[in-house]
């Protein structure tokens, strides 16, 4: 697959880039897929999707051997392996129809401690933390990561929202837990 991949890039400085990128972290790719398909099959169509998602975005991919690049890439096979799952098994989460629509807000005071907001995000779903990372770590828009996650603009929205709430409430019983 990897000369079909270097066929899309221009320059010989973004192929070897790219291959670098291929060569550090398939396996994990892999295993990350196959992790949550466990069929190889699919595994390797997840690595795929991913990889052509990161070809589509591969301008913003900075040092390849960094632990933000590392995050990036199992995040966009986490979700793509995430979404062929779901769509196997014709699962849906909640119907974006549904969805009310919040303003940003600010997160909640608790959130002054940044170890308390770390424990926290690492409570919730992968969904919610990879969009998060996506966000507030990796900078991208919206619409950059409703491309990459192969989601709408306003399911990052939602996703986003919902992480914020959950924060709010895990933040929240943390404070009353520590009142007790």
């Amino acid at each position: 697959m990897l000369p079909i991949y270097l066929a899309m890039l221009d320059g010989d400085d973004e192929k070897s880039k790219f291959e670098s990128l291929y060569l550090t972290y398939r396996k994990l790719m892999f295993h990350v897929a196959n992790g949550i398909l466990n069929d190889e099959g699919l595994a390797e169509d997840a690595v795929h999707q991913a990889f052509l998602k990161i070809l589509e975005n591969f301008d913003k991919v900075g040092e390849i051997s960094c632990h933000k690049t590392r995050n990036y890439v199992v995040i966009i096979v986490r979700n793509v392996a995430i979404n062929m799952y779901n769509s196997r098994k014709r699962y849906s989460a909640v119907p974006i129809e549904e969805a009310v629509f919040c303003a940003a807000g600010d997160l909640p005071e608790q959130t002054e401690n940044l170890d308390s907001l770390t424990k926290a995000v690492l409570k919730l779903p992968v969904i919610y933390k990879d969009a998060l990372k996506l966000k507030y770590v990796q900078e991208f828009s919206n619409a950059e990561i409703a491309e990459m996650l192969g989601i709408s603009e306003a399911a990052v929205r939602k996703r986003l929202e919902r992480a914020r709430r959950m924060l709010e409430e895990i933040l929240g019983m943390e404070g009353n837990s520590d009142d007790d």
